[in-house]
């Protein structure tokens, strides 16, 4: 098989992730040309592309890179990591809801995807990054390590913790901060 037809059979595979995982990374969301570039690196660096690692987490990666040089480049050329800050359709497909629903049940479970990716969307970006990675796009915890470059129990810590202030989200909407209300009504 050439390197084309190669290139295009694995993107073909996870081009919605890739998609996705771009668009989360893209704040605001017009930023978007990160996929682009990044899949255009991906393809002239496709030869040094290891056939035992998983294709997804390499593109990942190349993604989070790109993502990380705009910013810099929109900033100046500061040695910060611009994602260190301190701030689902297709599930309605899986077999695990081939049981048909009434009209009603799939509106409601698509406001509820829609509330949780709302409440990801909300999250600080670290947490944000690893809890869309893990989450949505079932990647292992030594994946999203190499991933993001960090440590395993860097991954386990903001995942725990984006989970906690998600659920926070979910369960008081009101709230903006993850904190509990008190005392309101």
């Amino acid at each position: 098989m050439d390197k084309v037809a190669e290139f295009q059979a694995f993107i073909a595979g996870c081009l919605d992730s890739l998609h996705n995982y771009a668009m989360l990374l893209a704040r605001p969301p017009e930023d978007h040309e990160d996929l682009q570039e990044s899949l255009l690196k991906a393809f002239n660096g496709f030869e040094s592309f290891d056939r035992k690692l998983p294709f997804k987490a390499w593109v990942f990666g190349i993604i989070r890179n790109a993502h990380i040089d705009r910013q810099r480049r929109r900033k100046g050329a500061t040695l910060e990591d611009p994602l260190n800050d301190n701030q689902t359709a297709g599930l309605l497909q899986s077999p695990l809801f081939s049981i048909p629903l009434a009209p009603e049940d799939i509106l409601l479970r698509q406001e509820t995807i829609e509330r949780v990716r709302e409440g990801i969307r909300r999250l600080p970006t670290l947490m944000r990054e690893v809890v869309e990675l893990r989450d949505i796009e079932g990647l292992s915890y030594r994946t999203i390590s190499t991933v993001i470059d960090r440590p395993i129990g860097t991954v386990m810590s903001r995942l725990y913790r984006g989970r906690n202030l998600l659920r926070t989200y979910l369960v008081d909407p009101r709230r903006q901060d993850g904190h509990a209300t008190r005392g309101t009504p």
